[in-house]
């Protein structure tokens, strides 16, 4: 699986028009660009999971209840949303690597804080202080991809990213799990801090410092055009919140409600857990097969997966071994719904709109994320939640079906010759 730039001349081929992409000088990989950034999106993300495992520890650090503790992971998921609407507006002055870089410098040390708060309060204002550093992070590598990586292989880039950043929702969990049972729940954020900084310092190594975003002659959408694009963007938003409220709402579901030998024992928690990450490592092993299918499609058979899997969580998920079963088809599923809504967004918005549209894409995913991790207090279950959003998912099948054949339809009229 190369992630090789093509040679010089070669045309690429693609939605993007190729005047519209920055891509790096010719025969230079783009492995090292992917792998930075997908390992550290692992990190960044996975903030938003790693306070699921510890809400026990947390609670009675802060004087709270389990339930009330989920407002940790809400009030980075609320921040983390909100600033990324600004993304592009800061990429747009400031450079993306510079707000890149920062971004992830500045979160590495509100991670070292958040183990100083002493009260519930302080402590959420802490979580979201690293929500307000990391908003940056998911719409703006989308958008550098787009912009960098030849058509022909962003597929396979999209999917690697999208994959470890998606699949924080495990890693996330077992790495916050494993560290808090060797340094306590305060060494977890301590050990991820310099991992954070160090991170920050490779990123700033491997990006390149040309900048579509910075370009005057790009301008966001506006008029009749842009709204148009709005409009076509809209349902693939839609889908993507609803992705990432069911992510985070049944795995805390299954921290809050699942079966008993789960909730009790952290071991077999942990294999729970576990048992989800080989369904991601097939999803990336599979990108280049799935990056032949175009992406509206492909996402909505990833979608039908994911939603048989957590209807199989709703069904069976009294018991560990159906609900492993089931969290590993459900993430089988998601390891391939980010790649494809982020091509579809990348291919619709070209470079001139794909910072928007990417910080629009991200401010949706991390609502979502504060969303669902609210929705398990709703249904006091697992079965009641996995049932919900398996139907939730179902929806979002129909509405990329529906939606793809009116934007074939309007393609096809405008292409059509006068009559």
């Amino acid at each position: 699986m190369s992630l090789r730039t093509p040679a010089a001349g070669i045309p690429s081929t693609g939605d993007t028009p190729r005047h519209e992409r920055t891509a790096p000088p010719p025969g230079r990989s783009v492995a090292p660009v992917v792998t930075a950034i997908s390992l550290l999106g692992m990190l960044v993300v996975g903030q938003l999971y790693v306070a699921i495992p510890l809400l026990p520890e947390v609670g009675r650090a802060w004087g709270v209840d389990q339930e009330s503790a989920t407002w940790a992971t809400s009030a980075y998921a609320v921040t983390y949303a909100i600033v990324s609407l600004f993304s592009g507006a800061l990429a747009r002055r400031f450079g993306t690597r510079t707000v890149l870089v920062a971004g992830v410098a500045a979160l590495a040390v509100a991670t070292a804080c958040v183990p100083f708060a002493e009260t519930f309060g302080a402590g959420l204002s802490l979580r979201a202080a690293q929500g307000l550093f990391a908003g940056v992070y998911v719409p703006l590598v989308y958008a550098y991809l787009n912009a960098h990586v030849p058509p022909s292989k962003l597929p396979t880039a999209l999917t690697i990213v999208s994959a470890c950043m998606a699949g924080t929702i495990v890693i996330g969990q077992v790495e916050s799990q494993l560290l808090a049972a060797v340094v306590g729940w305060r060494g977890t954020f301590w050990v991820t801090a310099p991992l954070l900084l160090a991170g920050a310092l490779v990123l700033r190594r491997v990006l390149s410092a040309v900048d579509p975003a910075r370009d005057p002659d790009r301008s966001p959408a506006s008029g009749a055009g842009g709204g148009r694009l709005w409009k076509r963007l809209l349902p693939l938003y839609v889908v993507g919140l609803t992705c990432s409220t069911t992510m985070t709402a049944v795995y805390t579901s299954v921290q809050l409600y699942g079966p008993p030998e789960l909730v009790g024992d952290g071991e077999a928690m942990l294999m729970l857990r576990a048992t989800a990450i080989p369904s991601l490592v097939l999803g990336v092993l599979m990108a280049p097969l799935l990056g032949r299918i175009p992406a509206r499609p492909r996402g909505a058979g990833a979608f039908t997966v994911a939603a048989a899997g957590i209807c199989g969580a709703g069904l069976v998920g009294g018991t560990t071994a159906g609900l492993a079963a089931s969290m590993f088809v459900f993430m089988l599923g998601v390891a391939a719904i980010g790649p494809a809504l982020v091509q579809e967004i990348g291919a619709a918005a070209g470079t001139a709109h794909g910072v928007m549209a990417t910080a629009l894409y991200g401010f949706t995913l991390n609502i979502g994320g504060g969303l669902g991790a609210q929705i398990p207090l709703a249904f006091d279950g697992v079965r009641g939640v996995g049932l919900f959003m398996s139907l939730l998912l179902g929806g979002c099948v129909v509405l990329l079906v529906t939606t793809g054949r009116r934007t074939r339809s309007a393609r096809v009229r405008a292409v059509a010759p006068p009559t």
